[in-house]
């Protein structure tokens, strides 16, 4: 009986993960292992996204006008759902925005980051990791800013024009404004 040497054996782990766990670690793949909160600080991807019901991916940069007029808008959209949800004990609907920057230097995107109440990829990963071109590829995105909606159980693309209509997604009281213009990338 032949036996294969111990560097051609094939050994088959098995390994059982929940729902989460798996969506949780498809969107660490796509945005990277942590991503920093409005507080400046870096926290893991995984725990960051588990249970969001939608992970929107915004594709925005400092230098951009319509992205300067698009940012607080959604920003005030963003924080009205926060307290709409925690107002409110049976509501569902969690949603986190990742910021997904075209900025070249790190102290505009740090400035303009700043302005943000949600996630974004730390500035080191878009670039030494290729994060922002990985996304922008895979999700077609041609122009900023851009707003894609995925699925937070499934990381499916639900909506490809997020930015268009992102006040269906955002529940409470905030001013819609217009979201007009685009800057192709």
């Amino acid at each position: 009986m032949q036996l294969n040497p111990p560097h051609k054996r094939i050994q088959r782990i098995s390994i059982k993960l929940t729902t989460k766990d798996t969506m949780a670690s498809q969107l660490e793949q796509l945005v990277g292992p942590t991503l920093v909160n409005n507080k400046g600080e870096e926290v893991p991807s995984s725990e960051a996204l588990q249970g969001k019901k939608y992970v929107m991916l915004y594709f925005s940069a400092h230098w951009c006008p319509p992205c300067r007029r698009f940012t607080p808008l959604l920003a005030a959209a963003y924080t009205a759902h926060k307290k709409h949800i925690s107002d409110d004990e049976n509501s569902e609907g969690e949603i986190e925005v990742i910021f997904i920057s075209s900025d070249s230097v790190q102290s505009e995107y740090d400035n303009y980051r700043g302005s943000m109440p949600w996630l974004s990829v730390p500035f080191s990963n878009l670039h030494k990791l290729r994060i922002k071109d990985e996304l922008a590829g895979k999700f077609s995105v041609r122009g900023i800013p851009d707003l894609i909606v995925l699925d937070g159980s499934t990381g499916e693309v639900v909506n490809r024009n997020g930015r268009g209509e992102y006040v269906n997604y955002f529940k409470g009281e905030y001013d819609a404004g217009s979201s007009s213009g685009c800057v192709v990338s």
